[in-house]
């Protein structure tokens, strides 16, 4: 089963979650969707990955969504968020993702994260305020 990775990320949590994510599912392809615009049709199952600011989503996924609705509820679909504020992690979900497609997703998560100013530095823990056991967990769902 073809896995497609999808992130945005500014600070680079949500890229390391999705290097994570990758690690647990090797016949997955990660892309950064600032970079590269992939063709969706090659996937049976797309996991789409999103720093939040300001309790939106990156405009890059939130376009990105708009666009690709219809062909996302015909995939088995997850969707993870990177948060440094685990309490509103609902609220974010709740406004950031439409209905139709939170009842299709198999799994919604938030990985944790950090503020930019926070960012771990080069040569230090990368994944230091990533939950990593929840990406396993959540990586389950596509195996």
């Amino acid at each position: 089963m073809a896995v497609l990775i999808l992130y945005a990320t500014k600070s680079g949590a949500t890229e390391q979650c999705a290097k994570v994510l990758s690690e647990e599912l090797p016949q997955s392809k990660i892309c950064n969707i600032e970079i590269e615009k992939p063709s969706l049709e090659a996937f049976d199952s797309i996991i789409l990955g999103a720093g939040v600011r300001d309790e939106k989503i990156y405009k890059a996924i939130r376009d990105f969504i708009k666009k690709n609705k219809d062909e996302f509820l015909n995939k088995k679909m997850g969707y993870y968020i990177c948060n440094e504020k685990p309490k509103t992690t609902e609220e974010l979900i709740e406004k950031n993702f439409p209905d139709d497609l939170k009842k299709a997703a198999v799994c919604i998560e938030s990985f944790g994260g950090y503020k930019a100013y926070k960012a771990p530095k080069e040569g230090t823990d990368q994944l230091k305020g990533i939950f990593v056991d929840k990406i396993k967990e959540f990586s389950k769902n596509f195996k």
